[in-house]
């Protein structure tokens, strides 16, 4: 009974373990770009083109804090153990993810002539640039895969399985619609042509607010969210 009792505790510890993990990616994807867009309001520069860009404002140590923090809760986060010779894990997916965002963080976005970091320095801005977004395509993709394959596995055994699911696939196109919308106006061109509305800036804060969205209900800290998609399905014929 004693040895039942000291598993059940290590089990609890580790979903609460668990559980504050995800809420914190969660809190971190919401705060980001919410906290930057506040910034815009009392900055003499307005509101930047995109998230990457607040790298050149006052906001740069919000901004790589939040990303480096982001970082560090992806890299700690095991999730469950895989099936033997299963190639998409959640450690996996969550280490690409980590490894992702900090390469962000620490190679930014082409921008004015500042300092170059130690990265920027070492590889030159034309390379650190293009490291930048394909970091951030990998980032935004592996969170991607997150929601519409790791979070929906198992099957939808009550109610509230399929309206989290229903949440985690919605979430999820919406990153992959966000991430491809942005790649499409930089093939365009019309990035530059619409920068005065600032259409990357909110693509991406889409992207972020979707991600943020899927970890925080994976994290049980949005219920009220979940019970109205449940509620939802059980008046749909």
């Amino acid at each position: 009974m004693a040895g039942d009792g000291i598993r059940q505790k290590a089990q609890n510890e580790l979903v609460l373990s668990f559980l504050s993990v995800r809420r914190a990616i969660g809190a971190l994807g919401f705060f980001l770009p919410l906290a930057l867009l506040a910034a815009s309001f009392v900055e003499a520069g307005g509101l930047r083109t995109s998230l990457s860009a607040y790298y050149y404002s006052p906001m740069r140590e919000v901004f790589v804090g939040t990303l480096i923090a982001q970082a560090v809760f992806l890299w700690s986060y095991e999730g469950f153990r895989p099936e033997a010779g299963e190639l998409i894990t959640d450690r996996r997916m969550a280490r690409l993810a980590a490894v992702s965002v900090a390469l962000v963080a620490l190679l930014p976005t082409a921008g004015p002539d500042i300092p170059c970091t130690a990265l920027q320095c070492l590889l030159g801005p034309g390379p650190s640039a293009l490291i930048h977004l394909a970091a951030a395509g990998l980032f935004f993709g592996a969170l991607a895969v997150f929601c519409l394959v790791l979070f929906v596995k198992g099957a939808e055994d009550g109610p509230e399985k399929r309206a989290s699911n229903r949440i985690y696939r919605l979430c999820g196109w919406t990153i992959l619609g966000s991430i491809g919308a942005i790649a499409a106006l930089f093939v365009t061109g019309l990035d530059q042509a619409l920068a005065p509305l600032r259409p990357v800036f909110w693509l991406e804060s889409l992207a972020s607010f979707a991600f943020a969205t899927s970890w925080a209900v994976k994290g049980d800290s949005l219920r009220p969210l979940v019970r109205g998609v449940m509620s939802a399905q059980a008046t749909t014929p």
